[in-house]
């Protein structure tokens, strides 16, 4: 009955059919007077169709409309679970560096699965794996919620096995998550489409880290994996009517999945500016992830604050990269997306080489706001500009090394940890933005190819 009244709700005034859809500017063009039936020539009598559609993929896509809904489950289940977990490490250990870990322990299984997940999800059909994964991370936030509430979770160990069961389902999860944006809208509606992607990530983190907050200072860290496991509960209920209407189905028979996997990786290689856009979004992984995990010593070492600062450095950041996903989804992008991809990089690298230097928290709050309004400008571009290139057969596979990045995480801050060990975490920040910073300029000359893209 309940599943029978959301279909319901979602299906009230769903779109024509995609391949009955009229042609938006054909129909401005010739508005017909209802009343003669003749044709209105004076334009100013004819309708303007609103320049702001900002849910635009959300209002004429139903399919996506159940996707996007469950896409801000998942997401704010994916951040309730990293708050919760790093506050779990610390009870537990009592030790920031744990807390750091898991993050390294939850993107460990990205390094080996994720591009086999990309080949799984162009071999199977993505909405049962997205299904079936969800499924199977209810059952483990179930289990260890149970876990914690009878006090079995006593040694820093446990979280560590609970964090890679996790980022076993979320390499595999994540790239058929992204992979099925675009089998559930018309190409023209993509970039609108991932743009409302970002915001469901972006306003998530929000909700799912305060929801965290909320649930431990009141009831305890058990709570919080059941609710996150009835977050996934609501992603899998909502897929169960989605169909992907634009999904291209291969008439070539499946060999492999190790030749799939070399046929994924050599169209990237072969690709000049796929390669280049992924290199890209390493560069762009490298120089803001480290960033976040190391937010609390930077606050304490360079601004002589606490935690209540860098809660409000992340909750500015996470408002930039809002505002950035209302803007595209409403307007579009304000040049062309390649150019935007090398300029938010640019202005990207700039803010964290500034960050690196500022000793004051009024400097240091605001430039957040533009960190984050550029990276996700960033995100939004490059997806939308590698979605386009990639043929839908390939789309799980090459969505999965985008997703390598995740991956990587470790690496980039145990490099970042490092220099600051030995100048500051503030200098070693600073140091990071100005190398990633001569490498975007040098991608803005170097990459004329990249500079031209739609």
């Amino acid at each position: 009955m309940g599943l029978r009244l959301v279909v319901i709700l979602f299906h009230s005034g769903s779109h024509t059919p995609h391949s009955l859809h009229p042609d938006s500017s054909q129909s401005s063009d010739s508005t017909a007077d209802i009343t003669t039936g003749t044709e209105t020539k004076d334009p100013a009598l004819r309708p303007r169709p609103s320049r702001v559609r900002t849910f635009s993929s959300i209002q004429k896509n139903v399919d996506y409309r159940y996707l996007w809904t469950g896409n801000l489950f998942a997401n704010c289940a994916q951040w309730l679970q990293f708050v919760t977990i790093g506050w779990l490490a610390l009870d537990i250990s009592g030790s920031a560096l744990h807390s750091i870990l898991t993050v390294a322990v939850r993107a460990l299984p990205v390094l080996i699965l994720g591009p086999w997940g990309g080949v799984l999800a162009d071999r199977y059909d993505r909405r049962y794996m997205v299904m079936i994964t969800q499924l199977v991370m209810v059952a483990s936030a179930v289990i260890f919620g149970v876990l914690v509430a009878s006090d079995n979770v006593d040694t820093i160990w446990h979280v560590y096995g609970y964090m890679l069961v996790a980022g076993i389902g979320f390499a595999i999860v994540q790239p058929v998550r992204q992979a099925l944006v675009a089998n559930t809208v018309p190409k023209e509606d993509l970039g609108n489409a991932l743009a409302l992607n970002a915001m469901a990530v972006t306003s998530m983190r929000l909700v799912g880290a305060g929801i965290s907050g909320v649930l431990i200072e009141t009831v305890g860290f058990q709570w919080n994996f059941f609710v996150e496991s009835g977050l996934y509960v609501g992603m899998v209920l909502l897929l169960v009517p989605m169909k992907t209407p634009f999904r291209e189905q291969s008439a070539r028979r499946k060999a492999s999945a190790w030749v799939d996997f070399k046929e994924g990786m050599g169209f990237i290689v072969s690709n000049a500016n796929l390669l280049r856009l992924m290199l890209m979004n390493f560069v762009r992984t490298g120089i803001f992830m480290p960033l976040l995990l190391f937010l609390p010593a930077y606050t304490e070492e360079a601004l002589g604050s606490g935690a209540g600062v860098s809660t409000a450095m992340v909750v500015v950041m996470g408002a930039g990269g809002l505002t950035a996903t209302v803007v595209i989804s409403s307007f579009g992008f304000f040049t062309k997306k390649g150019l935007v991809t090398l300029i938010s990089l640019i202005f990207g690298s700039s803010v964290v080489l500034v960050l690196g230097l500022s000793q004051w928290i009024w400097l240091s709050i605001p430039i957040m706001l533009i960190m984050g309004f550029f990276q996700t400008h960033f995100i939004v571009a490059n997806q939308t500009l590698i979605q386009t290139l990639v043929p839908d057969n390939l789309r799980g596979r090459v969505t999965s090394v985008w997703h390598y990045e995740s991956g990587l995480i470790p690496l980039f801050a145990f490099l970042t940890g490092g220099v600051g060990l030995l100048v500051g975490i503030d200098v070693a920040m600073a140091i990071g933005g100005g190398v990633a910073l001569a490498v975007s300029l040098f991608f803005l000359i170097r990459f004329a190819s990249i500079r031209v893209l739609e």
